[in-house]
């Protein structure tokens, strides 16, 4: 059944009118049919099975039939702190991190990254949100994971999680503790995860982020590129805490 994401507002009555976007993909790419069943989400973690009433290009009506919770969301938050990189890999962290269950994506930028502007991550920000919310229909979440502007290194950290959550920077260099370590021993439902550009983080960001309460951890004897790193943590922290 395809999955479209739509504003809260819309399901105010039984039958909705859906978005010209929605409606165009509707009847140009997917070619569905008055009678047709679609799920739509609101983004508050509820689904709604509805069928197609009116199909044309300029506006789709669809009638709810059921509503229930979405069973897509994970019990644990991730707060993901991401190196701006090379456009091809940043897409690809987005996407997939989308797909494993990752809530916020915060963009940063360290002395290594290839972005050493915020206004130069500005202009991408819509095409972001568009393959994080596709992402997000595609592996049936029930609410699309929040996109920040891209902040620099010191005001990420400062903004990034809350006092109760676990806050670990992935460093190459830390040989002692692991990151399984750290998640077996956490008995709370919010992580942050730092992941550092190409090149990794310089001593200096690790101290840092050590005063800002972050622990470095290990993901392994293995260096792993910066994308690799992103979507293996990512997955660790859910098939842990779930």
């Amino acid at each position: 059944m395809h999955r479209f994401f739509i504003s809260a507002e819309h399901f105010q009555t039984a039958e909705i009118s859906l978005p010209r976007e929605i409606s165009q993909q509707i009847c140009r790419v997917l070619r569905l049919k008055i009678g047709s069943e679609i799920m739509l989400l609101d983004d508050l973690g509820f689904e709604y099975v509805s069928r197609l009433t009116e199909v044309n290009e300029s506006q789709c009506t669809a009638s709810i039939l059921s509503k229930q919770t979405s069973p897509g969301e994970p019990a644990t938050q991730i707060t993901l702190l991401i190196g701006l990189t090379q456009r091809e890999k940043f897409e690809l962290i987005l996407q997939k991190c989308t797909e494993i269950g990752v809530t916020t994506f915060i963009p940063i930028i360290t002395t290594r990254t290839l972005i050493q502007k915020t206004s130069d991550a500005d202009d991408k920000l819509p095409r972001w949100k568009k393959i994080i919310q596709e992402a997000a229909e595609q592996s049936h979440r029930g609410r699309i994971p929040l996109l920040s502007p891209a902040l620099k290194y010191a005001e990420a950290l400062a903004k990034s999680t809350t006092e109760d959550a676990l806050k670990l920077i992935l460093w190459e260099d830390e040989a002692n503790l692991s990151i399984k370590q750290q998640l077996r021993a956490f008995k709370g439902n919010q992580v942050s995860l730092i992941i550092g550009p190409e090149g990794g983080f310089s001593l200096e960001e690790v101290e840092l982020a050590k005063a800002s309460g972050y622990i470095p951890v290990s993901l392994g004897k293995r260096i792993l590129r910066m994308e690799t790193a992103a979507i293996h943590a990512a997955g660790v922290v859910l098939y842990e805490l779930g």
